[in-house]
């Protein structure tokens, strides 16, 4: 059983699974995912907009493909079926699931939608009028498509997925850059599955979380078993004390399986049902949940949902919610920070740039650049005019983890001088040792190109 890695966080000036110096200001300037994200062209805020609204620009947007085309590929092997809907649905539909009025805080003001009658419509009103809501949660649609078709036991689990788009109503002293926003695009799956299987499907989402963070290097996480608090009162939670204790009795037995240390977080379970919560600390020391597992016993009912049982009866289903990589914007946030703009090759929007030092390798240094886009590789040739040592210095500024230099010698020998972003130590390779070993770490998602750095 996979196990998250609950080492203390790392920060800059410290190395991973170790306790580090408090950041210095400068550290924090350095790191800090606003000022990069500008900087390196990740994303911008335009008041013309909206606040909480992120563009995402070229490079960004890079980042966000990638994320996703790991997400797809890990889904795909654990049996998942990706979907589409749409971005804003009726209000009577999350009425039904219970967002209103459960979540009706955090949603954007509802829409009203005036219609003319059309001549065969049998309405008395001359008007057809609709409310519509931008959606704050996913869920709601894909229940949907659960109950587009007769469903049976045997069609579960059944694992539903998409990157899709919600919108939420945050207070406008809390957002910041992209950690915080009211527009973001989330990694979301649903579940649909019988009471006895959805111990081992949260255990399998759980496994797939710790594959993610071992890939992409983090650490220093927390769980938080997120329950309701009972002396909240009915506003806040669905009302089912029973349903409550069987589901919280369940996740906390996950997490003791998997022997891990948790937080008893009282208050932070959603309407729904209890939830596990991975917890993060960022760079600035604020505590932010990066993925969760959520264990929903309330909206499958609500929304009539059902499957057919072995005895031929209806029944019906649990739902699991679950989304381990988190927001495109928080997960991105974060990563910036991890890493301080110095993204793997698999992941940065510039995987190589290849300098000429005179024009003389022009024509060299464009062969290298097109050889290696024909492989799907992001590679691209410095600015005509540029010196090597501006050329150089710009990559090292724009965090490029790969940047070959080629002059009269290597375009004679067919081969490059190396620089690996943050590695004193020079390679000379051929071109052809170059696409393999850029070609195996994109493959890989590996943090290095497996050369001696």
């Amino acid at each position: 059983m996979a196990k998250l890695n609950e080492s203390a966080p790392r920060r800059p000036g410290g190395s991973a699974g170790s306790v580090a110096e408090e950041p210095s200001a400068q550290a924090l300037d350095a790191h800090d995912h606003r000022k990069l994200g500008s900087r390196l062209g990740l994303f911008a805020l335009d008041p013309a907009v909206g606040k909480g609204l992120p563009l995402w620009l070229p490079n960004g947007t890079v980042i966000r493909d990638e994320l996703e085309k790991l997400a797809r590929e890990l889904e795909f092997k654990a049996g998942f079926q990706r979907v589409a809907t749409p971005h804003l649905a009726r209000t009577e539909l999350y009425r039904r699931s219970g967002h209103l009025p459960y979540f009706a805080p955090d949603m954007y003001p509802l829409l009203e939608v005036v219609e003319e009658k059309n001549e065969d419509d049998s309405a008395s009103s001359a008007e057809l009028r609709d409310e519509y809501a931008l959606r704050p949660m996913n869920c709601p649609h894909h229940h949907r498509v659960f109950a587009a078709r007769p469903r049976s036991y045997r069609d579960l689990p059944l694992r539903l997925a998409e990157y899709g788009q919600v919108y939420r109503w945050e207070k406008s002293g809390a957002l910041s850059g992209l950690a915080r926003v009211r527009g973001m695009c989330m990694n979301d799956g649903h579940i649909y599955c019988t009471a006895e299987q959805v111990e081992p499907e949260i255990h399998a989402v759980l496994d797939m979380y710790a594959a993610v963070y071992a890939l992409l290097g983090i650490d220093g996480c927390r769980f938080r078993l997120s329950r309701r608090d009972p002396n909240d009162g009915r506003d806040k939670y669905v009302d089912d004390d029973a349903a409550w204790v069987w589901s919280e009795a369940l996740l906390r037995g996950v997490l003791e399986k998997r022997g891990v240390t948790f937080d008893d977080g009282v208050g932070h379970a959603a309407f729904y049902g209890p939830k596990i919560d991975i917890q993060v600390r960022t760079l600035g020391g604020t505590e932010e949940t990066l993925s969760t597992v959520q264990l929903d016993f309330a909206q499958p009912a609500r929304l009539g949902l059902s499957f057919t049982a072995p005895s031929g009866k209806p029944a019906v289903p649990y739902c699991i919610h679950r989304a381990p990589l988190s927001t495109h914007e928080r997960f991105v946030a974060f990563l910036v920070e991890l890493y301080g703009g110095a993204f793997p090759t698999w992941l940065a929007p510039v995987q190589l740039l290849v300098v000429p030092v005179s024009d003389a390798q022009r024509g060299y240094a464009d062969a290298i650049v097109q050889r290696l886009r024909a492989k799907l590789v992001r590679a691209e040739a410095a600015p005509s005019g540029d010196t090597v040592a501006r050329s150089v210095r710009e990559a090292a500024e724009q965090k490029i983890p790969n940047v070959v230099v080629v002059g009269k010698r290597e375009a004679a020998s067919g081969r490059v001088s190396l620089r690996r972003h943050g590695v004193e130590q020079q390679s000379s390779l051929s071109v052809d040792e170059l696409e393999r070993a850029l070609l195996r770490s994109i493959e890989r998602r590996d943090r290095s190109l497996g050369l001696a750095e």
